[in-house]
């Protein structure tokens, strides 16, 4: 018999999900293993090139290994530390017992036999310390990664020993990060995962890794991680397809209030939706983002005032997707060679490059655009006079009376292009809306007061109009002294 809590039980299934696993069938599905040693249980779980352990510390000592399928994890647990308890009744069947909120709970399980399950991976002889930035890495390295693989293993993680980087592409883009030291020196393929992002792995801390001959098994606190190393398989060669730094025709450089605002504008421009997310990059007198429905023919425009160019002009159609996560990863300056290059941003230890799309899809300037300019931060006493601290100041062209105020807002100038209409972009809409909504709340609130205070007014006149006539009622008659 094993006890554990049903805290406990969410833990597990924090990470033991279907989806989180890679699991994307319904139907039947190895199940988890639970070796209780003493006050310590050893929770497995393998499903094809992924092992997970997790170790938990148990109340009360046992030293008993049962089976317990996955899914039954999503009945027990929850978020007091109640006990639960697993019995085996038969070498295939097992009883759970728990308590949920004073009323008793009672499941039976089939099970495989313990014998009949696929052995767990060995844990390594040696380990290695690295920084905790690797789980991060891992998973970025994972979004960058394919779902699917085709004649290369795009579908996978590659780990250099000789450098100590991890790289990873699916086709289009490609991530390279260095900065670590793996215990080996060749280089080792494991398959892209879920579970690096899941929030039950530590974040903060210092992880270890180490090698056997079958798997890379990475140790975050009490999760170990066990990835399959793939053979037989194909890894494209990513250095042949960066750019030399050299080659670079036309270097943009992003102010950081500018990244800010255009990270958070892409989602919102037109075409978001359509194949690829196409957007236009213009370099050529002005830093300009161009993008339009697929049935419009007038573009939305977005000016990067604030950012600057150097080199040769360039008009360049890129997926808004890999130019977001550009900005998401930090990165100020984008090279580029010409429109059909990859797109190369560098750090010291980091590279992440794309290829942009065809050409001749490029969306070239006109009169007929909407045009938002992203203009520098406004300071406290140019705030408008009913905008509240905290508050963001309403989209307009109108003048604004200064005011004193400790915080500071960005504010979003739309200069309609000549010929066009006098509207707002998607973003200042939004933005427009939000302070409309916090005005009207405000106003809202003022009304209810004034509302609260005529009500008591009402009354103190009926009160003093009610004592008048009953002095009138008493006629009362002058005494004299």
């Amino acid at each position: 018999m094993i006890t554990i809590t049903r805290h406990q039980g969410r833990r597990l299934r924090g990470v033991f999900r279907r989806h989180v696993l890679g699991i994307t069938h319904r139907g039947s599905i190895p199940p988890l293993v639970l070796h209780a040693e003493g006050t310590q249980l050893r929770a497995q779980y393998r499903y094809t090139a992924l092992a997970i352990e997790s170790t938990l510390s148990l109340a009360s000592a046992s030293e008993e290994t049962l089976v317990l399928p996955l899914d039954a994890l999503a009945e027990f647990e929850g978020r007091d530390d109640s006990s639960v308890v697993l019995e085996a009744l038969a070498f295939d069947r097992i009883v759970v017992r728990w308590s949920d909120h004073g009323v008793p709970q009672t499941r039976e399980y089939d099970v495989p036999a313990l014998d009949s399950l696929k052995p767990f991976p060995d844990s390594p002889s040696a380990w290695t310390t690295l920084p905790s930035g690797l789980i991060s890495t891992l998973v970025e390295a994972s979004e960058t990664a394919s779902e699917d693989s085709t004649r290369y293993a795009l579908n996978c993680l590659q780990l250099r020993g000789g450098t100590g980087e991890v790289a990873a592409t699916d086709g289009q883009q490609l991530l390279i990060q260095g900065g670590f030291t793996f215990p080996w020196s060749d280089d080792l393929l494991v398959r892209r995962s879920l579970v690096f992002a899941n929030r039950a792995l530590p974040r903060d801390q210092p992880v270890q890794i180490g090698r056997t001959a079958s798997h890379v098994v990475l140790r975050d606190g009490p999760w170990s991680l066990f990835q399959e190393i793939q053979t037989g398989v194909r890894f494209p060669a990513l250095g042949h397809i960066i750019p030399d730094p050299a080659a670079t025709a036309t270097r943009l450089s992003l102010d950081l209030e500018d990244a800010r605002f255009l990270s958070e504008a892409l989602t919102r421009l037109p075409g978001s939706e359509a194949l690829s997310a196409p957007t236009t990059l213009e370099l050529n007198g002005k830093v300009a983002i161009r993008a339009r429905e697929t049935d419009r023919a007038q573009p939305t425009e977005l000016v990067l005032s604030r950012s600057k160019y150097t080199g040769t002009p360039v008009r360049l159609n890129t997926n808004r997707e890999f130019l977001n996560r550009a900005i998401r990863l930090g990165f100020s300056a984008i090279e580029i060679v010409d429109v059909e290059s990859p797109v190369v941003c560098r750090d010291r230890d980091l590279v992440y490059c794309w290829q942009p799309l065809s050409k001749e899809s490029a969306i070239e300037p006109t009169d007929d655009v909407t045009r938002i300019t992203s203009t520098p931060t406004i300071t406290p006493t140019s705030l408008p006079e009913d905008v509240t601290p905290g508050t963001r100041p309403i989209v307009s062209q109108s003048s604004e009376t200064p005011r004193n105020d400790d915080q500071s807002h960005e504010k979003i100038r739309v200069t309609p292009a000549p010929g066009s209409q006098d509207t707002l972009g998607l973003p200042a809409l939004i933005q427009e809306a939000e302070s409309l909504h916090q005005t009207l709340a405000d106003a809202r609130t003022r009304a209810g007061r004034l509302v609260v205070a005529l009500r008591r007014y009402r009354r103190r006149e009926r009160l003093v109009s009610t004592t008048l006539a009953s002095l009138r009622a008493l006629n009362l008659k002058e005494v004299a002294g």
